[in-house]
């Protein structure tokens, strides 16, 4: 992105999965549509929560990664409640799932910043993996054009904004 790092970050942490049309829709007909009530102060990571996401690191100006677990396959996508990062290196549930997202923001050069996102995903049972596969074959494809609208928010915000980097944790394990 044409924008320095702090901008980017600043952007991540005012960005709106809901602000794309599209988006929004994916997100309405997976059932989150009630969720997706905007609150002008909330932070993403703060709306991310909101759709059962768990905040598990935060390197503040560099990355941000949350988890979930359950069996996404289903209509409800049968999550299960994580409180925070020990319980959710701790879960192991058989016939579940549990999957890691991270933003990462690395500045590139003066002015331009690069911005990542990864998923590790972690099966639990022969059951659960072949669930999964056949879920992720259906839905992975809208999940990448979910993360696009997300990523051209944040460079539209990132391009217009005067962000301040925020305090907050040092490091992820």
């Amino acid at each position: 992105m044409a924008a320095p790092s702090e901008r980017v970050w600043e952007a991540i942490l005012a960005a709106d999965l809901g602000a794309s049309p599209l988006a929004s829709t994916l997100l309405a007909l997976r059932g989150f549509g009630g969720r997706l009530r905007r609150s002008p102060r909330a932070t993403f990571p703060e709306r991310l929560e909101r759709f059962g996401f768990t905040k598990l690191c935060e390197v503040t100006g560099r990355e941000l990664v949350f988890g979930l677990a359950g069996r996404f396959w289903r209509p409800s996508g049968g999550l299960r409640p994580i409180a925070d990062a020990p319980a959710f290196d701790e879960f192991a549930e058989e016939g579940c799932v549990k999957a890691a997202w991270n933003l990462s923001v690395r500045g590139t050069a003066v002015g331009s910043t690069e911005i990542s996102t990864e998923t590790r995903i972690v099966f639990f049972g022969e059951d659960a993996r072949r669930k999964f596969r056949a879920y992720w074959a259906l839905v992975g494809p809208f999940s990448g054009l979910t993360r696009r609208a997300l990523l051209r928010d944040v460079a539209r915000r990132a391009e217009r904004s005067d962000g301040v980097p925020t305090p907050g944790r040092t490091s992820c394990r």
